[in-house]
């Protein structure tokens, strides 16, 4: 690439997110999230880390036109395709995605269409509305029925969608994106220019990370099967300033496999607490096919007991009834299960008790339910008000 466009797309880039800000604290907040970044990718992309522009294709846009595009790929974090996009034919979720994305802008500018280097954005759904009344899964749903061949559909000319197959820690992009945008509301508040459509899917998000922990569980549990490898790298990038992996996918069956659960039994824990964690692992085994061993703690910790089936795991009786350790759990992964370990750790708790060091996990993730009462501020892991 040419250092000097490079440079000239970087600085036009820092100045079109400065206008943004402006205009639109909010999003111009959450652009600031975004590292800046050029390679010969033809348009733009994000990874849901970096703002990514091919200086060529920078070099065709207005400044107006450089705006929009910025604001897209923010949208496209905002509304999670980054993380979403899975078992499905991409090239239709990708329209779908860019649908959503185009029809809020111009819904948030006051326009009825716009044109990114000569090229209408797309932004009515297949039945003629606009696509910001809609999710992404229902419009890819319906060109689904429209499409003949899903594999041939035209995408984007202003936007390319493949790094997001390559995100390594989707549940972890999805946590930061959360952070960023509860953030973003306490410091910009009721932003000027945000559109009735986006102020009700920003309230969903808000509200989300407190209540809907059966998808934070769901996103916990479903770990992406993708070898990563820079050998050899991805050859579209191959001139790039930094090389992107080239991905190697295999299919993900759904289930949540040998997952250990573990289920605070201790005094603090009252019989309404414990019954509604259990209930909560039997909704959690329908919604997603949870399956592992079950143990119950308190200053102790029993025998893991396997389950697959809802009758296996109502036949468990809990116990308990001391005091509280979370270091009982990961002595006992050291010493009883290393070196078969659990693919994962779910942990039933109302939080009251010291926190073991996260070295104890030996690598395994770790997701902290919290009862509603209890304290929510474990120092690493994921962690879920129930």
């Amino acid at each position: 690439m040419d250092p000097i466009k490079v440079k000239q797309t970087v600085r036009r880039m820092t100045e079109a997110r400065a206008l943004l800000v402006r205009e639109n604290p909010f999003f111009g907040h959450l652009s600031m999230g975004l590292r800046l970044a050029c390679a010969p990718c033809e348009t733009a992309c994000t990874d849901g880390s970096r703002l990514i522009f091919d200086p060529e294709f920078a070099e065709k846009l207005s400044e107006r036109e450089l705006q929009f595009v910025i604001l897209h790929e923010v949208l496209h974090c905002v509304l999670e395709h980054c993380v979403r996009s899975k078992n499905v034919y991409s090239l239709l979720y990708n329209i779908a995605c860019d649908m959503v994305v185009n029809s809020t802008i111009l819904d948030m500018w006051g326009l009825d269409t716009f044109q990114i280097a000569g090229e209408e954005a797309m932004h009515l759904a297949p039945d003629g509305k606009e696509g910001r009344v809609y999710n992404a899964e229902e419009i890819y749903h319906m060109l689904l029925q429209k499409q003949k061949d899903p594999s041939g559909a035209d995408g984007s000319p202003f936007d390319r969608h493949d790094l997001w197959q390559g995100i390594s820690d989707k549940t972890q992009l999805r946590d930061d994106w959360n952070k960023n945008i509860h953030r973003a509301i306490k410091d910009c508040g009721n932003s000027a220019g945000m559109p009735q459509s986006i102020r009700r899917v920003i309230r969903e998000l808000a509200d989300r990370a407190g209540l809907n922990w059966k998808q934070l569980l769901h996103d916990f549990l479903q770990f992406d099967q993708q070898d990563y490898t820079f050998s050899p790298p991805d050859r579209r990038y191959a001139d790039a300033d930094f090389y992107f992996p080239a991905f190697n996918e295999d299919e993900d069956n759904g289930s949540a496999n040998d997952i250990w659960v573990c289920v605070d039994t201790s005094a603090s824990i009252s019989e309404e607490e414990l019954a509604c964690a259990m209930a909560e692992i039997l909704d959690a085994m329908r919604q997603a096919r949870l399956k592992g061993k079950i143990s119950f703690f308190d200053s102790n910790i029993t025998e893991p007991e396997p389950f697959e089936t809802e009758r296996e795991l109502q036949k468990i009786t809990p116990s308990g009834g001391g005091g509280t350790s979370f270091h009982i759990i990961f002595a006992y992964l050291r010493e009883k299960m290393y070196p078969e370990l659990p693919r994962a750790i779910l942990i039933f708790t109302d939080g009251y008790a010291m926190w073991p060091m996260e070295r104890d996990a030996m690598d395994v993730p770790v997701l902290w339910l919290i009862s509603k009462d209890g304290r929510d501020d474990a120092p690493w892991g994921r962690v879920a008000k129930m």
